[in-house]
């Protein structure tokens, strides 16, 4: 089966099945959601949630500047190109989507009318896959579950390598290491009936601005870390984090940088309080 970016299935999806079906919060042909979202089209933006694990990681250049990001989507290789494609030619439905997938192939282009030719062609296979995947939808939902879990884990490997490259760095002196200013302190909360938190950081200190922020507990846990594009959700830069097992403290250090060789850490330390 020939492989195709998400987006051209997507689309495909859309048009074959004249309606959309929805599936585990996904609106086929349309941007994903949550299960109680509506869907968008494309060209919107949706609601963004602060991360727990950003998608982006500055990227050091050799005069020590942190400004340029690199996207983790792009460049990990376990990541593949469709992930619809893995999700929906697995399962009960599996066979069926592939069957239409193949028929679309056969048929690219548009007909005399302008329509896409697949419309007509594939017609059978698009129904019988709208059925399917409405009677299955249980499963798929469960799935983008499991593929949501394996994303986080992607994504936390990746900056664990960089908060270890980053704590070496701060080691040896290259980074400097500073306390928190008062006007620029991060503000912490935390709610222990779902052992959770929220970090909210300053996006700018005078002429400096933060390009990266992450948090790890006494144990030295990374329990979160993104770019300023990440945590940048209007307002403050915002991390989300789960309190780990046995925590007895959480550091919050967050990269400031004021020229392409200016490059400040600042670093706070609590205490966390045993629930009552």
């Amino acid at each position: 089966m020939q492989h195709l970016a998400a987006h051209r299935v997507v689309t495909r999806l859309h048009f074959a099945t004249s309606a959309l079906v929805t599936v585990g919060g996904a609106c086929l042909g349309m941007i994903l959601h949550s299960p109680s979202s509506t869907c968008s089209t494309e060209t919107e933006r949706p609601q963004r949630r602060p991360p727990k694990f950003g998608t982006s990681i500055p990227r050091k250049s050799t005069r020590g500047a942190l400004t340029l990001s690199i996207n983790v989507e792009e460049v990990n290789d376990q990541r593949e190109d469709c992930p619809l494609c893995k999700k929906f030619s697995r399962g009960p439905c599996g066979d069926i989507f592939k069957r239409w997938l193949d028929c679309t192939d056969q048929h690219p282009g548009k007909d005399p009318d302008g329509a896409p030719m697949h419309l007509s062609k594939c017609s059978e296979f698009a129904e019988n896959l709208a059925e399917c995947l409405e009677e299955h939808s249980e499963y798929y939902e469960k799935d983008e579950t499991k593929g949501d879990d394996e994303h986080e884990t992607q994504l936390k490997d990746a900056w664990k390598e960089f908060v270890t490259e980053m704590e070496d760095q701060i080691s040896k002196g290259i980074y400097k290491l500073q306390s928190y200013p008062a006007n620029i302190d991060p503000t912490i909360h935390v709610r222990f009936e779902s052992l959770t938190g929220a970090a909210y950081f300053k996006p700018n200190l005078n002429v400096s601005s933060i390009v990266a922020a992450y948090i790890f507990d006494n144990n030295g846990n990374v329990l979160a870390a993104g770019s300023k594009n990440d945590m940048d959700i209007g307002g403050p830069c915002v991390l989300m984090f789960d309190l780990s097992p046995n925590m007895k403290s959480a550091t919050f250090r967050a990269i400031y940088e004021k020229e392409e060789d200016s490059v400040t850490v600042f670093s706070k330390t609590l205490l966390v309080p045993r629930k009552k």
